[in-house]
């Protein structure tokens, strides 16, 4: 396999990393102190890396996981269902555009993103990188010329419950997740272990193989024993629990799974593409650090929310001014209180159903009280009043179902 190399139209080597400017957002305090800390990158994904380069981030990070765009030509909205006071709404926001015609400009991004990611892993790091099987062959070749063939630890098959049925063709019922080590002798592994059921080893553990199958039943099941591997049932059920309306969400026990077994005891785990952020719910709730990025609003509402909820610290920063903040009206339309209605009308919309999270803060935008409703699908009734601290310049601070950021000078 040495010296093999993919090859397309115009393809050309990745560029230095460049510079990228970054603004400090917003510090959400941690509620449980079982759980690491998380930093939310708003930047695209290329520009995310090359800014952890810049910080001297290089040779650091112990886990990567890449779920790139799969080519499969949609584009996939977030769908919430909105409690209020006189009901429930849905509401539809586009999360992410997939385009199936861009196969040369997929490669060349994806060869960047792995040309970053081979830097920033440590020498005990590994990188996941999970698509179907429309892109996952070309991938491969990607990362054996990235991190060569002999780093290749599995390919994994997650063979799923959900959806592709056809009349034309066998169904398609897996995804393909490629585990590829930055230095096979000294990455850093523990095999996940299962119930045996032969009757040589019935009632023993064994190690997990590399077909991790799901079945029927909720998200939240533990992984179980069958054979080949019952992982989790289903890939997410439309009534789970841990649904936040945000499409192709990865079920948590996957990722549980990835950070057992290649998360050391208070790593740093890595995904710039992060979408609904279900690789940093799972690194922090094992007491890891996470950095996940996005430049999509919608994928950014989406992972702050479930990291809140699972009680992390949350640090959102903007790269290169991704995440447009947006100023709340100034004297003349001053919000008086602190009232979400107020705080809706002020941006322009005509209840508190805009809200997806809101709180107050300081100068330096740390939090000194919140109200997130951006993790579950559902979202809970907005309170009307926050506490405040009196004595202290308070800035009131929106994020409302688009994933627009908003941020003006309380007024009492």
């Amino acid at each position: 396999m040495t010296g093999v190399r993919l090859s397309w139209p115009g393809r050309q080597p990745p560029d230095a990393p460049s510079l990228h400017t970054l603004t400090p957002l917003l510090t959400i305090p941690r509620q449980n102190t079982a759980v690491g800390p998380a930093r939310l990158l708003a930047g695209q994904a290329l520009a995310v890396l090359d800014r952890l380069l810049q910080e001297g981030r290089a040779g650091q990070i112990d886990l990567v996981y890449l779920d790139p765009p799969f080519g499969a030509g949609v584009a996939w909205p977030r769908r919430r269902d909105v409690q209020n006071a006189t009901g429930q709404t849905t509401q539809d926001v586009v999360a992410y555009d997939d385009p199936a015609d861009d196969l040369v400009d997929w490669l060349q991004h994806l060869d960047t993103v792995l040309d970053r990611v081979h830097r920033l892993l440590s020498p005990r790091g590994s990188v996941y990188v999970h698509l179907d099987f429309r892109r996952a062959h070309h991938a491969r070749m990607l990362l054996d010329e990235r991190f060569g063939p002999s780093n290749l630890r599995n390919e994994i098959v997650w063979a799923y419950g959900l959806g592709g049925s056809s009349k034309d063709r066998f169904g398609r019922k897996h995804d393909v997740i490629q585990f590829y080590a930055k230095d096979a002798r000294h990455t850093w592994f523990q095999a996940p272990l299962q119930r045996a059921t032969s009757q040589r080893m019935k009632g023993l553990a064994k190690r997990a193989t590399d077909v991790w199958q799901t079945p029927h039943a909720g998200a939240d099941a533990p992984i179980l024993g069958a054979w080949p591997d019952t992982l989790v049932d289903l890939t997410l059920s439309n009534s789970d629990s841990q649904r936040t309306g945000y499409p192709t969400q990865k079920p948590l026990a996957l990722l549980d799974r990835i950070v057992f077994a290649s998360l050391p005891p208070g790593g740093i785990a890595l995904d710039p593409m992060a979408g609904s952020g279900t690789l940093g719910v799972a690194a922090v709730r094992a007491g890891g650090q996470a950095i996940l990025g996005d430049r999509s609003p919608v994928a950014l509402d989406a992972s702050r929310g479930r990291l809140v909820d699972a009680g992390s610290a949350v640090q959102l920063d903007n790269v290169d001014d991704t995440l447009a903040v947006q100023a709340l009206p100034q004297p003349g339309a001053r919000i008086v209180g602190d009232r979400a209605q107020l705080l809706a009308l002020a941006m322009g919309a005509q209840d508190a159903d805009a809200l997806s999270a809101w709180g107050v803060a300081d100068a330096e935008g740390q939090v000194l009280a919140w109200w997130d409703g951006g993790a579950q699908r559902t979202r809970t009734q907005v309170p009307q009043e926050l506490p405040l601290r009196a004595g202290q310049p308070q800035t009131l601070v929106a994020i409302d179902t688009h994933g627009q950021m908003w941020q003006g000078e309380l007024f009492k």
